[in-house]
Parts: structure tokens; sequence; C-alpha cells
């Protein structure tokens, strides 16, 4: 994948796929967040947020404050900006670090979300029980990657094929490595319920502590 497609390396190249190409499945997964998890109302993490375009599609939807955690300075800059032009400063705030080692107490966070932040985890169990343990008794996570359904999947998969035919082989064998071992990760926290989504909307852990 070219460093303009992996936002890590090219924030702004990044922030550009996200508003030309991504932006619109960002309100269709926000609002399957809500329905499954019912939560309108907390505190939510949107964890390795990128320019935040999940949590504030999310934010848009729900009366949630939002905590906007990337370990990209340059990601959380871009978030603020778009966060203060949207007008939902009152309801956010933003926190730098790293998912293996979130900088929160125990019981933090009523919610934590994420798209398309697990392919550059290093380690799932660390990032996973780090997640579990920031989680309120009762909290829930919705966390994975897709487009939201399966005409938005088409239709970014193939403006994203027109600019790089490869964009998805730099992580594809990686995360289907490690998809194989999230059921076991997730049994080993003991979660009060969890499952593993796997249709048109995308690939998706959520789980109840």
């Amino acid at each position: 994948m070219n460093a303009h497609i992996k936002g890590a390396k090219d924030p702004k190249g990044f922030d550009n796929i996200v508003k030309e190409i991504f932006a619109p499945i960002y309100p269709v997964i926000s609002q399957q967040i809500i329905e499954k998890t019912s939560l309108v109302e907390g505190k939510c993490l949107d964890a390795g947020c990128g320019t935040g375009a999940l949590g504030r599609a999310f934010a848009k939807k729900t009366k949630m404050q939002i905590t906007f955690f990337d370990k990209s300075p340059e990601m959380l800059k871009l978030s603020k900006q778009y966060v203060n032009d949207e007008n939902l400063s009152n309801r956010s705030s933003f926190l730098f670090g790293d998912i293996h080692d979130i900088p929160c107490e125990n019981e933090s966070f009523d919610l934590v979300i994420s798209r398309g932040s697990t392919p550059f985890w290093d380690d799932w169990s660390k990032a996973y029980d780090e997640i579990f343990r920031i989680l309120k008794i009762g909290g829930q996570a919705y966390i994975g990657g897709g487009f939201g359904n399966k005409n938005l999947r088409n239709q970014i998969r193939k403006k994203m094929e027109e600019k790089e035919p490869n964009w998805r082989n730099s992580f594809k064998d990686r995360l289907e490595e490690k998809k194989e071992t999230l059921p076991k990760i997730i049994k080993d926290l003991k979660p009060t319920y969890f499952e593993i989504i796997d249709n048109e909307s995308g690939f998706w852990l959520y789980m109840k502590k």
C-alpha cells in the first residue's frame, strides 16, 4: 500500500482519501453501532480514530462524550480541526497514546468503537485486554472494519482500485491470520457476551463487559 493510503505515513493524504471516497460509510456504521448497542449517552472512545470520521459521525447521532484516541499527533490535530468545524467541541476530547497501553483508568468508558485500525495493531491480545480494562461493567465495544453495506463496499473498492490496484494486499493476509485468533482472545477476557459479525457490513467484534 502506498504511503498516501496508509495514513500513519501521510495524514493529509489519508484525510483526502477519507473525504473523497470513504465519507459515506461513517453515518451508516455509526447507525449500526447505535442499533447494536442502544447507547446514545455516556462516554465513548474512538480508538485509532485517524481524522475522527467515525467518532464525529457517532457524535452527531448521539449525546455521547467522545474521546478521539490515536498514536499520531498529526491525526489528532486534523481530528480536532474537524470537531471544531462541526461544532462538536463541547462533547469532544483528544488523547494521544498507543492501543497496547491506553492512558486511561480502569472502567472509564461506556463504549469503545474503532473502524479500520485493527490491521495496524501489533498485538491483538494486548490491545483487546486494554479495551476490556477501560470499559465500565456493562460497557460495550464495536470494533473492526467494513463499509457499512454491500453497495458502499462495491462503490469504494472500485474507486480505491482505480487509485491503487493493490491497496488491500499489504494488510489483507495479516488481517486474515489475526481473525482466526480473535475468538480465543475475547473468550479469555471473559466478557458477559460477544459475537463476531462477518457479513456485508464488514468484519466486526461486538463485546459486552
